[in-house]
């Protein structure tokens, strides 16, 4: 290798390094600093294109527009086919959306109405965005709402006037739907045992209001109420609290690939000077006498 090339390689190296650490430091929206500034067709970017169609899905089937609908529901079925994608969550999450999609396909094939399909497109979107936001995504918002079911199926139990009964029982109606939305976000968030638990105290809950009251009867209502309530509280534990993991890591202040890039500059700015220092010396490979 002549002297030119040993102080030249490395100043390239140098540049190239340089600008690595400049876009992992500053730029992109990506939780993980600038991923997509070195990959931009890495899967963060997937998971960007997911998030925009599964909002855009959702807004067709509010809008009652079919054809704009099935155009979104056909780039979701191609996203849900990226194994690069698919290396973010898990396989539950994944096959909960894959069957959201098969059944919003389903409706729009036989022309049923909207509002029929349109809870799949809610459960898409909010799964989406659980995939790309993390802690701050918008699921995380129905523990209050849950919570607020659960408070309002105890008052209509309760009443004095009236069918307590029938009450109860359309409230519940609200609470299992609301909770159905947020199934496949708690998935990607690794809830998925907490989030069956809830589905499954609230399932035997409704059969209960189904029942003929008695006075045992009541009370098991009473208790499967509260159960439903710590279930609640169990699938928005903080992380600290369980073994659930974000579907998307948000690396620590460490930030490996910035450390690496980081080093990477400084090593190839040694070896540029060291060479530079060398071809002073020795231009031609060759000594002064």
């Amino acid at each position: 290798m002549s002297m030119k090339s040993r102080m030249i390689i490395p100043f390239i190296v140098c540049l190239a390094m340089a600008m690595g650490t400049a876009g992992v430091a500053w730029g992109g929206a990506s939780p993980e600093g600038s991923y997509a500034f070195l990959f931009s067709s890495g899967p963060y970017h997937q998971l960007e294109r997911m998030d925009e169609t599964a909002t855009a899905l959702y807004t067709a089937a509010y809008t009652n527009n079919r054809q704009a609908a099935f155009a979104e529901l056909q780039k979701i079925h191609k996203l849900l086919g990226n194994e690069m994608l698919r290396s973010y969550g898990n396989e539950d999450g994944w096959s909960a959306m894959e069957n959201d999609a098969a059944a919003i396909e389903r409706a729009l094939t036989s022309g049923v109405k909207h509002s029929l399909w349109l809870e799949h497109t809610v459960r898409l979107r909010i799964g989406a965005d659980a995939l790309i936001n993390g802690k701050g995504a918008l699921w995380h918002q129905y523990k209050v709402l849950l919570n607020h079911d659960v408070n309002a199926i105890k008052l209509a139990w309760k009443r004095q006037a009236g069918d307590p009964v029938a009450a109860a029982r359309a409230t519940m109606q609200g609470l299992r739907e609301h909770a159905a939305r947020i199934e496949t976000a708690a998935m990607f968030a690794g809830d998925s045992i907490r989030m069956k638990e809830l589905m499954e105290r609230i399932a035997y809950a409704g059969r209960l209001l189904d029942e003929k009251q008695s006075t045992v009867a009541k009370t098991e209502v009473d208790q499967s109420l509260e159960a439903i309530r710590m279930a609640v509280n169990g699938v928005f534990l903080e992380d600290k609290q369980t073994s659930a993991v974000p579907a998307v890591a948000v690396p620590g202040s460490g930030q490996p690939l910035k450390w690496t890039l980081m080093l990477g500059t400084l090593i190839s700015a040694v070896l540029t000077w060291t060479g530079w220092r060398k071809y002073k010396a020795r231009p031609y490979g060759v000594k002064k006498l």
